[in-house]
């Protein structure tokens, strides 16, 4: 190593060269490092050029479409819905009222409109059972009386096929006393009166006397018919409808009670103080039919709400309030039906 005399280093010619192959060698990585740099900036802009490009050609996810709420149609009406409950209605009222093969007839319509009807079926089989049991004591009633007191036997006889016309014992009892009757009457004294009313009466007179005021009411309005003018008829008819009405009324029945009422003279017995009687419960039954209707309606108990009202009806078809809150419910259970 060289010293100048002001002590300033003076580098020899082997150290000038090394020093400029090192200044050579740091240009050179700095230079290869700026290189990287740049070819991976590019690398990243590349990229970033395709990802777009790619994203942008590939199409959007499809939505799916909102599900359209279809509203179902309105039910159709059935109509012979308001026979069907008209005859229902009907039966279950003459059944009621222990009249039983009205009843039957009525629901024998009922499954003529509607073949599937449950209801009517039950009914219809359960009055049959009913009919068939009765007529059958009936019938052995009259063969234990057929010796001792033919007469009543054929009452008896009578009384089955009343209850089931197709009865086909009884009707072979009755063709036997037909031509015994037949044969008395050919050997008869002429002149000898008619005895057709006593026929017509003793059935009428035997169901008055076992308390079936309903069925005696049919038999005595038969023989009316045939004997418009006969008192006996006329008085037990009479007394019929008396003491039907007088079994409604206690058991607050206050329609049917004024029906039978409603068919007499209000100076007949007690008919006048019964007919006040039955107007002032049946005016109390529809204020609180009228009422429960109201509970039942904020009840949201809409059909039993109608129920009580149609009730309300009935006693007082002029009853504007039930008539329109009976509308108001029909058109909430309409909206709810479509809602469905």
């Amino acid at each position: 190593m060289n010293l100048s005399l002001t002590g300033k280093k003076y580098l020899t010619t082997d150290e000038r060269r090394l020093t400029q192959i090192s200044s050579k060698k740091r240009n050179l990585c700095l230079s290869v490092s700026i290189c990287g740099f740049n070819q991976i900036l590019f690398l990243c802009i590349l990229y970033s050029v395709f990802c777009i490009l790619f994203f942008a050609c590939v199409p959007p996810p499809v939505k799916p479409k909102p599900a359209v709420d279809v509203a179902k149609p309105p039910p159709i009406a059935d109509p012979f819905k308001p026979f069907l409950d008209e005859h229902l209605k009907k039966a279950v009222s003459l059944e009621q009222q222990g009249e039983i093969l009205g009843a039957i007839e009525e629901f024998k319509i009922a499954l003529t409109i509607d073949p599937t009807n449950d209801e009517a079926k039950v009914g219809l089989k359960r009055l049959s059972e009913m009919a068939d049991i009765e007529a059958e004591k009936h019938y052995q009633k009259g063969l234990s009386l057929k010796k001792s007191d033919p007469s009543k036997a054929r009452i008896e006889f009578l009384m089955a096929l009343r209850i089931k016309p197709d009865y086909q014992l009884s009707i072979e009892e009755l063709k036997g006393w037909h031509l015994f009757v037949a044969k008395s009457r050919l050997l008869a004294p002429a002149g000898e009166t008619d005895t057709g009313v006593e026929d017509y009466l003793s059935v009428a007179l035997s169901l008055y006397e076992d308390g079936d005021y309903a069925g005696a009411i049919q038999e005595f309005l038969k023989a009316k018919e045939k004997y418009p003018k006969n008192p006996e008829i006329i008085k037990h008819l009479n007394l019929s409808y008396y003491k039907l009405g007088v079994a409604h009324f206690e058991k607050g029945e206050y329609k049917n009670a004024l029906r039978m009422f409603s068919s007499l003279k209000p100076d007949f017995e007690k008919v006048g103080d019964y007919l006040k009687k039955v107007r002032a419960g049946l005016k109390k039954t529809a204020e609180d039919s009228y009422k429960n209707g109201l509970k039942l309606f904020r009840e949201q108990k809409l059909t039993q709400a109608i129920e009580q009202w149609n009730i309300v009806l009935e006693i007082e078809p002029e009853h504007k309030k039930a008539r329109e809150y009976i509308e108001k419910a029909k058109n909430l259970l309409k909206s709810l039906e479509q809602l469905k």
